[in-house]
């Protein structure tokens, strides 16, 4: 019977957040200021303290650091990064699971809000099966318009169910990996929830419920 293990990237796979590795290797580039950075902290203290929420995150990262930037030149600038060896950002406990369940034949999958142009080439890099994300649409000349979709815990979890289905297995054979309480949903969509470097949230959930913890 097939199994299927499914990951979150960030704070997951990922120790940290790939897109502000991705932005600060932007800045170590010269593509943007130094100063910039404490834009995206205020972002990042408003979404975790203030309730800015991760689609409100999302849209005003886009509209301040992306909006109309040529696609094509964004992609290239992804594959560079990831070839600095990208390896040093991943968190080890998980990447062995990732390796493990590969070895064992499992359906891999990545399941991120993170943004395509930089969840599809990690996905690429890491030989996972199948990915998806959030998606920024471009327009006509290949620049990036608008914050198509955006994928939270409740898509997650309806993507592991068309898995499910496709594959006829029941949830039973799935393993989903998270750090974040906000991917509830999809951890509960899982016969076998793990809890990946846990926020607190996330930890006291897990204890609760005698979840696995790595």
């Amino acid at each position: 019977m097939k199994q299927i293990s499914a990951f979150d990237l960030d704070h997951t796979l990922v120790s940290s957040n790939s897109s502000i590795l991705f932005y600060r290797y932007l800045i170590s580039k010269g593509f943007y200021r130094h100063i910039s950075l404490l834009r995206t902290a205020l972002y990042s203290l408003r979404h975790h303290f203030l309730n800015l929420s991760l689609t409100m995150l999302h849209e005003k990262v886009f509209e301040k650091f992306l909006k109309g930037a040529p696609l094509s030149l964004v992609q290239e600038e992804v594959s560079q990064f990831l070839k600095k060896d990208f390896y040093r950002f991943l968190y080890y406990p998980t990447f062995e699971r990732l390796r493990r369940a590969q070895h064992q034949g499992h359906h891999t999958v990545i399941l991120s809000n993170g943004p395509s142009f930089i969840v599809g080439p990690i996905a690429e890099y890491l030989e996972v099966n199948e990915w998806y994300s959030s998606h920024y649409a471009v327009n006509n000349e290949g620049n990036f318009e608008t914050v198509e979709s955006i994928l939270l815990g409740e898509g997650k979890a309806h993507c592991i169910n068309q898995m499910t289905e496709k594959l006829d297995i029941t949830p039973d054979y799935v393993t989903a990996y998270s750090d974040s309480d906000l991917d509830l949903p999809f951890l509960q969509s899982a016969g076998t929830p793990v809890a990946a470097n846990p926020n607190t949230k996330l930890l006291k959930v897990s204890r609760k419920n005698a979840w696995e913890i790595i």
